[in-house]
């Protein structure tokens, strides 16, 4: 049976980079965030292809439209051949995998791929686009129930709250449904490479194949992250901890040890380090 390979993250755990080593496969086919097609949400500034600039004339999206979203792993599957076995979307959310469910047509698998808060938290300090508020307001509507954090956390604290409320949603959507599921995190996956993609491919019923963690030699169809233009360039492995530098002694400190994330680490299994999380370490 053909598979549906969901990887559910937050924004910038790394989704693109893990989707492209599966993707370099070759009963593999990496298609980025396909979430993007629908219809009423769809931003002109999003292109499900970045080597095509579109999908009208791509080789592995032409044919689909917002019409017939319900189907658009079929027309993928058409338009790649009978050698594929498997599609790996980075959509991320779980309304979006929630969506296809039912799809008896399919067998699907799901990677939850987790980052340090830490490595998180500094993202969200640096994006302008971010409301407070709107946080605030998100926290009150999950199940996190902690009034102190919503009503007077300061910025640290409501990024810390967004990294649980996203993970938290993610874990519990995947254990309520009860689904076939692979756990790695963002560091596991940077420095122990080799491990996590022999793990990764056995449970995907594949061996690993030699080469396939240099994504670079491959031609990957789909959404792109343009900040990956750099590794492709130098053709090298990158494993950002810019945290480090940016969040002061106190801060890190305050992440690390808040009482919610060390909650989630201990369900999950995954031990914090001095560079990131793993479930190896």
């Amino acid at each position: 049976m053909k598979k549906i390979v969901y990887v559910m993250s937050s924004n910038y755990s790394g989704s693109h980079f893990l989707s492209l080593i599966v993707g370099s496969h070759s009963r593999f086919q990496h298609i980025g965030e396909i979430k993007w097609l629908r219809k009423d949400k769809t931003d002109s500034s999003r292109v499900l292809c970045g080597i095509c600039g579109g999908h009208e004339d791509c080789p592995v999206f032409s044919g689909i439209s917002a019409e017939n979203v319900d189907n658009v792993y079929e027309d993928i599957f058409s338009n790649v051949g009978s050698e594929i076995l498997g599609l790996v979307d980075t959509s991320k959310k779980t309304f979006w995998a929630e969506r296809f469910l039912q799809d008896q047509r399919y067998e699907k698998k799901f990677i939850h791929l987790i980052r340090d808060p830490r490595a998180l938290v500094r993202r969200w300090f640096l994006d302008e686009d971010l409301s407070l508020l709107r946080e605030r307001r998100k926290l009150m509507k999950s199940p996190l129930r902690n009034l102190k954090m919503i009503l007077s956390g300061d910025e640290l604290d409501l990024y810390i709250g967004k990294w649980l409320r996203q993970n938290l949603k993610i874990a519990d959507f995947i254990s309520q449904n009860r689904l076939d599921a692979f756990t790695v995190t963002y560091h596991d996956l940077a420095r122990h490479e080799e491990r996590v993609l022999a793990e990764l491919m056995q449970w995907l019923d594949c061996e690993h194949e030699p080469g396939q963690a240099d994504y670079w030699n491959f031609t990957h169809h789909g959404s792109t992250k343009a900040e990956y233009e750099w590794v492709n360039q130098k053709k090298t492995k990158h494993f950002d901890c810019r945290w480090k530098d940016f969040l002061n002694q106190d801060q890190q400190h305050r992440v690390a040890n808040h009482e919610g994330v060390q909650r989630f680490l201990n369900r999950s299994a995954i031990t914090m380090n001095k560079d990131g999380l793993s479930l190896y370490e």
